[in-house]
C-alpha cells in the first residue's frame, strides 16, 4: 500500500470541495422535494340562485372544500335540504352558505316547494 503525504495546504481545499459537494446535493434534493409538492388547489365559491321558484343552475358540480352559497331572489321562502345538509329557512332575499367538504352527489329539494329540484357534485 502506498500513502501519498499531502501538504497541510490540501486537506483544508479538501474540505471546502467536499463542503460544496454537500450543499450542492442538498439543495438539489430539496429542490426535487418542492418540484413533488402540488400546490394547493384555490377554494372557490360558486352561487346558487333561487329564482322564479328554481334552482339555477339545477346541477352545480364544485371541488372538496369550495363553498357554495344558494340567494335567495324570490317573493317565497325556501330551503335547500337534502342528505348531508339542510339550509333551514331562507328569507326572501337571504342567502345561505355551506362548504362542501365530503365528495360525492347530492340531490336536494326545498322543503317548502318539493317541485324544486337540485344536484350537488363535488368532487
Amino acid at each position: 500500500m502506498i500513502f501519498q503525504k499531502h501538504s497541510k495546504a490540501s486537506f483544508p481545499k479538501f474540505l471546502m470541495t467536499f463542503a460544496a459537494f454537500l450543499v450542492f446535493t442538498f439543495a438539489a434534493s430539496s429542490a426535487q422535494a418542492q418540484a413533488k409538492k402540488k400546490p394547493a388547489a384555490k377554494k372557490q365559491t360558486h352561487m346558487i340562485a333561487i329564482s322564479n321558484f328554481k334552482f339555477a343552475p339545477a346541477t352545480l358540480t364544485v371541488n372538496s372544500g369550495d363553498s357554495v352559497v344558494w340567494k335567495n331572489a324570490d317573493v317565497a321562502p325556501h330551503t335547500a335540504t337534502g342528505k348531508g345538509f339542510d339550509s333551514g329557512t331562507i328569507a326572501a332575499g337571504a342567502s345561505w352558505r355551506f362548504t362542501a367538504n365530503k365528495k360525492g352527489t347530492y340531490s336536494y329539494i326545498c322543503s317548502f316547494h318539493p317541485t324544486m329540484k337540485g344536484r350537488l357534485i363535488v368532487k
